[in-house]
């Protein structure tokens, strides 16, 4: 994605966003609200796993996102940052470049 487009979705998710805290929220949202088309394969530690959701309960803006994903039938939460995702559809990589476009700038 180039530069331009980044930041154009970059200011679509926080348009009337004063400070960081309402940074993260407006990106959680972009992304919770239907910009992630869940499910999605990721890598976590190395395993295959599938992302099914996103953990708004464990996510903050000092924290990052959690992700919810499953490994056969068990699902636990990963920092999305964490996360190696495979061969995501082109809008959810769009949105995951954004969020960590935003962890460039508030870590």
């Amino acid at each position: 994605m180039d530069k331009e487009r980044l930041r154009d979705l970059f200011e679509e998710a926080t348009v009337d966003c004063y400070d960081e805290d309402e940074q993260f929220t407006g990106i959680f949202y972009a992304l919770a609200e239907g910009d992630l088309n869940f499910p999605l394969k990721a890598r976590a530690l190395g395993d295959l796993v599938e992302v099914v959701d996103l953990d708004g309960k464990n996510s903050s803006p000092r924290r990052g996102i959690t992700a919810l994903v499953r490994k056969g039938d068990q699902e636990y939460p990963v920092a999305l940052a964490d996360l190696e995702f495979v061969d995501p559809d082109p809008a959810s990589a769009e949105w995951l470049e954004v969020y960590r476009y935003w962890l460039s700038l508030t870590w």
